[in-house]
């Protein structure tokens, strides 16, 4: 983590009314008490980091410039979540070390619930919120990685992927672009395609990745590399049965190979659902799943001093993982809320965390009722991606609005 590289997510709601601040330092009170494992700090000892119980609450402030900010982690009893507020807008933003953004979504679902009671709603308990009054189950502590860990082969080792040849903007980097498309126009689309609108997504993605790639504007760019490959979290709650609520998932790696030459859409899209339906099976998800764990679990890395580990970890970090992706595409899926709730709030919407500086853009979606909101993350002085997307789903008749950005 550093003050680029911040490893934070945002998840966002818009209410019909603007926030009362008093209503909300009540509600984040309450919430938070609900969901005890995110009251901890980063503590760290002779051979690892850990989380310690800290009863300091999250900090409740206004909207900043640029969304995802780092956390002062290292300082001592540091909450790693907080609540951002703006006119209507309520939003909160973890350290994805806590959770992932099934975990928040969780979190805010609840605390929208507890701040709306608070300000004279009369809603009632359904199963879609974890209600401030519900026990808390242990079964939302549990580490789902050691929980389910096999010593398992390795996954195939990949080779480096290609990246944007898009200059870095200038500090500070980060800038979002948001769009809202319906729901029921990308389904139909997808649905032609006989795929999910996850993997039809990835696929635009790809295939605009292809345009750049080939487009005779960019032949500064480096094109040793011809692999394109993107990284999709996935909800390993749903994989295998799990209620926790901290961070558990991983992810897929859907790429094409330009080395082969060329790809129609159609062929991008037959070749991401099967990539994604092979490695989102229990037994291969598996295999990265003992990957990340087993490291730790090898003697010499639990008897290596911590300020060694850093080291090693950031050296392996610059080296391989973040050169084996070209980009990022993460959907949260549809929110479901209460009925009563439904009209009461009127969008959500999910911030990636900023990518690093081989990656360059990071994307994000989430569903709410008939409108998925899309999110780019980036750190470039181009929008070429962007537009590259957009251009793609307007031509296959979806209508795609641009928000306000910044």
């Amino acid at each position: 983590m550093s003050n680029d590289l911040t490893s934070v997510f945002r998840i966002s709601a818009s209410l019909n009314g603007p926030i009362r601040y008093s209503a909300i330092r009540e509600a984040v009170s309450i919430t938070s008490e609900r969901f005890p494992y995110f009251n901890v700090s980063l503590g760290s000892g002779i051979f690892w980091h850990f989380l310690e119980i800290n009863h300091q609450p999250p900090r409740i402030q206004a909207e900043e410039k640029i969304p995802c900010t780092a956390f002062a982690a290292k300082r001592k009893g540091e909450p790693l979540y907080r609540i951002i507020i703006k006119n209507k807008n309520i939003s909160v933003e973890f350290l994805h070390i806590l959770t992932d953004g099934a975990g928040a979504l969780e979190y805010l679902k609840s605390l929208l619930y507890v701040y709306l009671t608070l300000t004279g709603e009369n809603l009632s308990a359904s199963g879609e919120i974890m209600l401030p009054a519900s026990p808390v189950s242990e079964e939302e502590f549990e580490d789902g990685y050691n929980k389910f860990f096999q010593k398992l082969p390795r996954p195939v080792k990949m080779v480096k992927a290609w990246h944007l040849p898009f200059k870095p903007r200038k500090r500070p980097r980060s800038t979002v672009i948001r769009a809202e498309i319906s729901v029921e126009e990308i389904r139909n689309v997808s649905h032609k395609y006989k795929v999910s609108v996850t993997e039809y997504f990835v696929s635009v993605y790809h295939f605009a990745l292809q345009r750049i790639f080939f487009s005779g504007e960019y032949k500064k760019g480096d094109k040793r590399n011809k692999i394109l490959r993107i990284e999709v979290p996935v909800n390993m709650r749903k994989i295998f049965p799990s209620r926790t609520l901290r961070n558990f998932s991983l992810f897929v790696l859907p790429e094409i190979d330009l080395r082969l030459g060329t790809y129609t859409f159609e062929d991008i899209v037959k070749s991401v659902h099967h990539q994604m339906q092979l490695n989102t099976d229990p037994k291969q998800i598996s295999r990265f799943l003992s990957s990340n764990v087993s490291s730790e679990k090898q003697i010499i890395i639990r008897i290596m001093p911590l300020f060694i580990k850093n080291l090693v970890i950031s050296a392996v970090y610059k080296r391989l993982a973040s050169k084996r992706m070209t980009g990022t595409v993460t959907n949260l899926g549809q929110v479901n809320l209460p009925e009563e709730m439904k009209n009461l709030i009127t969008s959500f919407e999910i911030i990636p965390p900023p990518p690093n500086k081989n990656v360059k853009v990071s994307c994000a979606l989430v569903s709410y009722k008939d409108k998925l909101r899309i999110c780019f993350n980036n750190i470039t002085e181009s929008n070429e991606l962007e537009r590259q997307v957009f251009k793609h789903l307007t031509d296959a008749g979806i209508h795609v609005k641009i928000l306000n950005n910044g």
